[in-house]
């Protein structure tokens, strides 16, 4: 676990990424940015899209942060170079669809606004290379915080943001400036945080096992859950690109169909594959 994040790979990872696969994706998805808020790690986003270049991005979920609006909003010079290159990308004739998550599903106009016209779709079913067929949506729709109890939806959004400012604080601030504070204790309410926030936007396999039979897919890619994985769920491959909020990962397809997550070494600055066997959460 890292100080700025609760999500940090493990040290079991697989090769760096080769420089010369610039540009030469399939497929490239990227979730979870949350543009309009301090939280958005626009910086590193945009060293990877100045680096690689799908045919085909999907954008999985709370690109823009609707949920923030008035005195909160914020947004930097970082976060308006990442627009435009997305809208570089759609104009030079970059595939572009646009999939709404639980943050922006309610500003899908503002996000147009940035983004220009893009395709939008609730969910899509991505063919692979390999033949394969993987049921791409936000996630949220797994989420039972976020279900059609006003209530329950309050609870679970005012739960979701107050964990994260707390997480922010003990980030921004190391044990020996706070007062009395023990590297312990910090490593103890971070883990606990850590569990708050995937209470309220965690799912269980179950569904996603469910939801995949139903549409008659081999998999399921998603975000939402701001934890990067690529594991089986019986014979469902199951696939959450991250987040571009704390670890800065994304899903990308090569030309022979497989399926690649990516996340920046913080070491080195390179681009790497995150290993099955060191992802946090994996089974």
């Amino acid at each position: 676990m890292g100080k700025d994040g609760l999500i940090q790979p493990r040290p079991a990872m697989g090769p760096v990424f080769p420089d010369h696969a610039a540009g030469c994706f399939r497929a490239m998805w990227i979730s979870d940015l949350h543009l309009g808020t301090g939280r958005c790690r626009a910086r590193e986003l945009l060293q990877f899209l100045d680096k690689y270049q799908p045919e085909t991005l999907y954008l999985v979920g709370d690109i823009v942060d609707g949920w923030v609006q008035g005195p909160p909003w914020h947004w930097s010079r970082e976060q308006g170079a990442v627009v435009q290159k997305i809208v570089q990308w759609h104009r030079s004739g970059v595939r572009i669809v646009f999939l709404p998550g639980n943050h922006d599903e309610i500003s899908i106009d503002l996000a147009q606004a940035l983004l220009g016209p893009l395709t939008v779709a609730a969910e899509i079913v991505h063919r692979t290379a390999q033949g394969r067929r993987m049921l791409v949506l936000h996630g949220h729709q797994f989420d039972g915080s976020l279900n059609h109890n006003r209530l329950m939806y309050r609870l679970g959004t005012q739960a979701y943001h107050q964990a994260l400012r707390v997480d922010r604080w003990y980030s921004e601030h190391p044990p020996d400036e706070r007062p009395g504070g023990q590297p312990w204790a910090s490593s103890y309410f971070k883990k606990r945080l850590e569990k708050a926030i995937r209470y309220v936007t965690d799912f269980g396999d179950h569904v996603v096992a469910q939801t995949a039979r139903r549409y008659r897919v081999d998999g399921v890619i998603c975000g939402h859950t701001h934890l990067p994985q690529h594991r089986m769920i019986g014979p469902i491959s199951y696939v959450n690109d991250g987040d571009w909020v704390r670890s800065c990962t994304a899903l990308v397809e090569d030309y022979s169909g497989t399926l690649r997550l990516l996340y920046r070494d913080n070491n080195n600055g390179a681009w790497a594959e995150l290993d099955r066997s060191g992802m946090e959460g994996s089974t």
